[in-house]
């Protein structure tokens, strides 16, 4: 049985901001899951404008459809402001660097006009990844913590001031001070949604462009979306051919993707696509025969530095969705994780916190709150995703837990033993609250039963 204190609060609130099938390799890109659910709502109806458009020439009907959808024949967001300078990632954090250094970023800033160019505008990946085993996830941190800029960290992978640690490490540096933490809670994201279709389908072609173009329709944003991946790496990749129309786009002799690998291991993020460059799939000598499905790339970047096009690939539509792989499979997981900023989201309640703890891992960390101020007992709980059981790189479950302070050990290369400071945000825990009136608060540390 897990251990449990519960800590009182009385505190009267203000409106105001209070100071499946195939397994990846999770040895060498331990956050990335392929596993995406939660059908995104906005993008159901390109499967309605498929069905109601008449059945033509493959490439007749792709223009027939994005026409109908009034999509333009290529896109680019890497070409924006808003669009952050590709990087290398640091460890196996591919699915960090491509949610949260990439898609993240470039939804955020893209919805409030700002330039993801500089530290103080883009978002590290390694303080959600250092708890990838942390029973939470990266997922989970920008839906319910926010994550601070890179230059609040100390860096856009490792921090400089907490360290440069694995996510395997026992002992990693977490962020200290209150103020770091508020900075964070306004950068949020609500939950992910995926593509409800295949991009080996026509349906799911038609709405990854839509979000690409500009987020199926919402206007409210600067720019198109971002869309992240799970590909099986280690494929091949050859040049693309010289023909008058590719040279008319300025893509001759860029890398394509000539087949992917076998097993899906790596996150990459879609930026953009374009209808106009010609492959030659079936190696004929002929170049974009449009009813073999040769024309047409999407356009991919990789968290790998100067890899192929300085970071960047074209897919062809043919070798994504059932040609997911080398052998085909994988065509479930080829559909594409969306995030949606939360609009001009600010935290309204908060808790602020200093405590020390000599084994990090042994704990999980939870607020509750009551409108009742008689009852011991919290009516309703949420847990504090950076604190659940983590901090030894092993889901908390080692026993004996290491010896490693909440702080862990930072770039210094010292233990830090002094009490953390952080904080929560409470906004969504007393939504449904009459905030106007006082409310009981409870600090509940729950301990693994060792």
């Amino acid at each position: 049985m897990k251990n449990k204190a519960y800590f009182l609060f009385f505190l009267m609130l203000m409106t105001g901001v209070m100071a499946s099938a195939q397994d990846w390799d999770r040895e060498r890109y331990p956050d990335y899951n392929p596993n995406y659910s939660n059908p995104d709502p906005a993008l159901i109806k390109y499967g309605e404008i498929v069905r109601q458009t008449p059945k033509t020439s493959k490439m007749k009907r792709v223009r027939a459809l994005s026409a109908a959808a009034g999509l333009p024949d290529h896109v680019n967001n890497a070409n924006t402001k808003y669009f952050p300078p590709v990087f290398n990632q640091a460890g196996g954090s591919c699915g960090s660097a491509s949610r949260i250094c990439y898609m993240f970023t470039h939804e955020l800033n893209s919805y409030r006009d700002i330039d993801s160019g500089t530290n103080e505008n883009n978002y590290p990946s390694h303080f959600v990844w250092l708890l990838t085993n942390g029973n939470s996830g990266k997922d989970a941190f920008v839906t319910h913590v926010g994550v601070p800029t890179s230059a609040t960290y100390g860096g856009r992978t490792y921090s400089r001031t907490y360290g440069n640690y694995e996510e395997s490490s026992d002992c990693f540096g977490w962020m200290q001070g209150y103020n770091k933490w508020l900075s964070a809670f306004g950068n949020r994201m609500l939950k992910p949604t995926t593509n409800p279709y295949s991009l080996g389908t026509e349906e799911g072609r038609l709405a990854a462009k839509a979000w690409l173009y500009n987020h199926a329709g919402d206007e409210t944003y600067k720019a198109g979306g971002l869309i992240g991946l799970g590909v099986a790496s280690g494929g091949k990749w050859e040049r693309i051919p010289k023909t008058a129309v590719n040279d008319n786009i300025g893509v001759t002799n860029m890398y394509y993707v000539k087949q992917w690998g076998t097993s899906v291991d790596h996150a990459l993020t879609m930026v953009g696509y374009d209808d106009r460059i010609e492959f030659d799939i079936d190696g004929n000598g002929i170049y974009g025969e449009e009813d073999k499905d040769e024309v047409g790339a999407w356009i991919i970047v990789n968290s790998w530095g100067g890899w192929c096009n300085d970071g960047f690939i074209y897919c062809p539509y043919a070798h994504a969705g059932p040609a997911f792989t080398s052998e085909g499979k994988l065509n479930g997981w080829w559909t594409g994780e969306l995030y949606h900023t939360r609009k001009d989201y600010r935290p309204l309640r908060t808790i602020r916190l200093k405590m020390d703890y000599t084994r990090r891992s042994e704990m999980k960390l939870q607020v509750g709150v009551s409108a009742d101020l008689s009852v011991t007992k919290p009516e309703s709980i949420i847990d504090m995703h950076h604190f659940r059981y983590a901090g030894d790189g092993h889901n908390g479950d080692s026993n004996p837990a290491p010896e490693t302070p909440m702080l862990g050990k930072w770039a210094d290369g010292k233990m830090h033993t002094e009490p953390m400071e952080f904080g929560y945000d409470l906004t969504d825990l007393t939504s449904g609250y009459d905030c106007s009136q006082p409310l009981k608060y409870f600090f509940i540390v729950n301990t693994r039963s060792w």
